[in-house]
């Protein structure tokens, strides 16, 4: 196979890669967005922000948001 090719396609391989990754950071930015969105209406509201999921803290006996 010429070496031509090789590259085209190692080129098109790595563009494509590129492009799946700034399409998952733009939904991820996106999903951050509403997610503040949601808790400043919430804030406004008076009701209780969204801290996603709890976990336990034994040392302070709380509640906390979990650290992913």
């Amino acid at each position: 196979m010429p070496p031509q090719i090789l590259a085209l396609a190692a080129i098109a391989a790595g563009l494509y890669a590129g492009y799946r990754l700034a399409v998952r950071a733009n939904e991820a930015a996106r999903a951050e967005r509403v997610k503040v969105r949601t808790n400043e209406r919430a804030s406004a509201a008076g009701e209780p922000r969204d801290l996603g999921r709890l976990e336990w803290d034994d040392k302070a006996g709380v509640y906390r948001p979990r650290q992913d």
